[in-house]
């Protein structure tokens, strides 16, 4: 190739690269001198400020000043509002995950503003709960501030046609508590036609539309010509979808009410954590968050009917700048029009030069070989710096940097395993033609399966393929450019999302996807090499590790982005003694001034169907008060037993939990809410959280036979002082908080038995 074709090809690369990294952006932060009638992400800061300014889970006293705040600033817009006060239960978790069955305590703020007409409510959906150690700025104090903003412009608007309900939750975290309450007990959910619900995974990022109900082409529509700054995929839809996760909007999708929901995903290592704070939060992503909320907000509630004609799923992705969709219907005719219309192109092509069997199945074998290879030589080098720098490499709380440095250079990695495979392919013998019909036909065939089997998904090889068909037809360097735009645009903010959203432990995964992008692009890095067929993969290969080892080098933590540790105190009322406990693998600088010669063992007693190992080691015993039972009545009728308990947990408890072990019993209830004992191995195993100060009232029911011995545990907030006199953590280490809350760091547990 000339110098003038290398010179195309450089620059087709460059924007190639520039489309793939330089979307999605965020929309600029509006100024609180903004008109009334705009979304102002420096008026909603000032309100996340109060939000935000501590912790605030199910139940606290700070949780009970977020709702006096959230029902004073509707009231004050002229919104009718209403505070839902119930107590919610589930058993969805014990019977998925053998989990406690979990309860709350939990007060909805549901707001309403008439609309012109009577008909279906549009529902705007937060929930104003934070985790344990979070002050909750991102999650999701972004979503709450998102409605009051939106409800405060809406009220300096015209009135809608339909009416507009805001509903903040209360328990989200627990497990859908209040969102469950809601639809389960309220009146206003009747009148619900379409729910917008948005939540947080993190403090920064683009805000995407990841989940909507089934047959939701005409939301899909409609948000595409209302909100600005649209960033969605229907692959999120279809793997979120069968994942096991949850938020508020999976309960009002069971309810059967259309509905879509947002988030943003960048910045987890603050995600639940104590540096979830306003000063962390991205101004450009909230003003993001209320570019749907009030766009969505008003073309929704002017539309008529408030949702549109249901007509099947949609395929929907970014593309740079632009927001393409279709309905899912069209996957699969594209899908073929592409592999027939590559077909005779290659057919015309091998009219001049005849396309060899053997060089052709060698380059589908390449073409196949090369992501997994990538995988797995990324895997194995994963694994070796990982132990030159594990703590660096495999947790998702880590600076953003090094992460990013760690995807980088597996990306690299992998591109540089594929351009390898690809040189040596051509090395051998395999030419330029039949290295294209190979790919071509690797990525028509998964486009055509996915569209077959996960429409959602289809885009990702189809439009690939489809300019892979043109630069079969036309192969000059532009058209081979236009492929590494097309492709590049469409699987780098795939791999960067999946990153963000999987952490270290995907970056293998992202090395094939590298490795995969580098194949159909190979055309056009052949022109840029030229003779110097090992040059790119030598380089890319040389510069995978020194970012290796740049993200190995760097400090994973700092002030701003603190390394989480774990610690407890556990009382055991009945003894009088006390013991420490951590989740983590050995004690740090802090922990081992009272974890020094910490053991390993159960925490059974504490939680007796726990199989989790902690460390233990013994601590000075502190007064911190201690649950209560009292019996209101014990009575037999044939062969069942009834026996009703008031619980009374200690001042400032958080959560209790209520335990029985097999054979005692079969049925309870805690306030009227009725459950059943653990399928599988008969447990009695209840997590209430927000516990009201004046207590719970618990009924068991099973066959008469010997005293039911009952287990307590009281989850107060904090470490006692006087057991640890330097319980102030130093800069760069925050308390740890994992999936279960019982476990969360910088928590006093006490616990008791009861027989009877």
């Amino acid at each position: 190739m000339s110098p003038a074709h290398r010179i195309v090809a450089g620059i087709a690369a460059l924007l190639a690269l520039a489309l793939g990294f330089a979307w999605p952006r965020l929309p600029a932060p509006v100024a609180a001198s903004a008109p009334d009638t705009e979304f102002s992400a420096e008026r909603a800061l000032a309100q996340l400020r109060r939000i935000a300014a501590r912790p605030h889970p199910t139940g606290t006293s700070a949780d009970d000043e977020v709702r006096d705040t959230i029902v004073e600033q509707l009231r004050a817009l002229g919104f009718t509002v209403h505070v839902q006060d119930t107590t919610s239960l589930t058993d969805v978790y014990a019977a998925r995950w053998g989990l406690p069955v979990v309860a709350a305590h939990v007060r909805n703020v549901v707001a309403r503003r008439a609309g012109r007409e009577r008909g279906p409510a549009l529902m705007l959906m937060a929930h104003y709960d934070s985790r344990e150690v979070a002050p909750g700025a991102s999650d999701d104090g972004f979503g709450v501030v998102t409605l009051l903003e939106t409800a405060r412009a809406l009220a300096a608007s015209p009135q809608l046609r339909h009416d507009l309900v805001l509903l903040f939750t209360e328990g989200e975290e627990q497990g859908l508590m209040g969102a469950r309450a809601f639809f389960a007990d309220s009146a206003a959910a009747s009148d619900v036609g379409l729910v917008l619900n948005f939540e947080a995974r993190g403090d920064r990022g683009p805000v995407f539309m990841f989940q909507t109900s089934e047959h939701a082409a005409s939301l899909v529509d409609a948000m595409a010509s209302a909100a600005p700054d649209v960033v969605a995929s229907s692959l999120s839809q279809e793997v979120y979808r069968r994942m096991p996760n949850d938020t508020d909007l999976t309960v009002a999708l069971q309810a059967g009410v259309a509905a879509m929901n947002f988030a943003n995903l960048g910045g987890f290592e603050r995600y639940h954590q104590s540096t979830d704070t306003v000063d962390n939060a991205s101004a450009a992503t909230l003003q993001h968050h209320g570019s749907y909320a009030l766009a969505l907000a008003r073309m929704f509630g002017e539309a008529e009917p408030l949702v549109p004609a249901a007509r099947g799923d949609e395929v929907y992705f970014d593309f740079g700048p632009i927001f393409i969709h279709y309905r899912t219907r069209l996957a699969l005719p594209l899908a073929m029009a592409a592999a027939l219309l590559g077909a005779l192109a290659f057919f015309t092509r091998a009219q001049r030069r005849p396309l060899r069997i053997g060089g052709s199945l060698a380059a589908i074998g390449i073409v196949l070989a090369a992501p997994v290879t990538a995988a797995a030589v990324a895997a194995g080098v994963g694994w070796l710096a990982g132990h030159a720098g594990a703590e660096s490499l495999t947790t998702q709380f880590a600076r953003d940097g090094v992460k990013d440095a760690y995807d980088g250079a597996m990306a690299t990695l992998g591109a540089a395993v594929a351009w390898g495979g690809l040189a040596a392919s051509r090395s051998k013998g395999v030419r330029a033609v039949e290295m294209a019909a190979g790919t071509f036909v690797v990525w028509a065939a998964l486009a055509l399966a996915l569209a077959a089997l996960l429409p959602g998904g289809s885009f990702l090889y189809l439009w690939p393929a489809a300019a892979m068909v043109l630069a079969a037809a036309w192969p000059v360097v532009p058209v081979h450019g236009l492929v590494a735009m097309v492709t590049l645009a469409i699987v780098v903010p795939l791999a960067r999302q999946l990153g963000v959203v999987f952490g270290p432990s995907f970056a293998p995964a992202i090395a094939g996807i590298a490795a995969s992008a580098t194949i159909a692009a190979f055309p056009l890095l052949e022109v840029l090499a030229g003779s110097r067929r090992w040059s790119g993969p030598v380089a890319l290969a040389t510069a995978s590790l020194a970012v290796m080892a740049c993200a190995i080098a760097w400090p994973a933590f700092d002030p701003s982005t603190p390394r989480p540790d774990s610690l407890l105190y556990v009382v055991d009322a009945d003894q009088g003694k006390a013991t420490w406990r951590s989740t983590d693998r050995a004690p740090d600088a802090w922990t081992s001034s009272v974890l020094s010669g910490a053991a390993r063992a159960a925490a059974s007693d504490v939680f007796p169907r726990s199989k989790r190992q902690l460390l233990t080691a013994p601590a000075p015993p502190v007064d911190v008060g201690r649950p209560g039972i009292e019996v209101v009545s014990d009575s037999r009728e044939g062969d069942t037993r009834t026996f009703r308990v008031h619980v009374q947990p200690p001042p400032g408890a958080e959560a209790l939990s209520l335990s029985v072990p097999p054979g005692y019993v079969t049925t309870a209830s805690v306030e009227g809410r009725p459950f059943a004992t653990e399928p599988d191995d008969g447990w009695l195993d209840l997590a209430y959280f927000g516990p009201p100060p004046w207590g719970l009232d618990v009924t068991l029911t099973g066959k008469p036979g010997p005293p039911i011995p009952i287990h307590l545990v009281a989850q107060l907030r904090g470490l006692p002082g006087s057991a640890f006199p330097g319980s102030q953590r130093p800069s760069g280490v925050m308390p740890g908080v994992g999936w279960n809350a019982l476990f969360t760091s910088d928590m006093t547990l006490v616990t008791m038995s009861y027989t009877r």
